[in-house]
């Protein structure tokens, strides 16, 4: 599975990686958790483990906000368990 942003429990304490470690005086662009500044290839491979269609075709900022909704929706599913 790749790994792909989301919420899941951590086994030890502090920021989950270096996006949360820099808090507030992070220059770093993201979208509801997803990594805008990832590369396109990485976007591509969280984008077909989360089954977003259309997504051969789509641009990087278009992946990006497609891997938001779908890990929306996901953890929509998971609050209703």
């Amino acid at each position: 599975m790749a790994q792909w942003d989301h919420w899941q429990p951590k086994d030890h304490k502090g920021p989950s990686d270096p996006q949360a470690e820099g808090g507030t005086d992070t220059d770093r662009e993201t979208k509801g958790g997803v990594d805008a500044n990832a590369s396109k290839e990485h976007l591509m491979d969280i984008a077909k483990e989360l089954d977003v269609p259309g997504r051969s075709s789509m641009k990087k900022d278009e992946l990006v906000d497609a891997i938001q909704k779908a890990n929306d929706k996901k953890t929509a599913e998971a609050r209703k368990n």
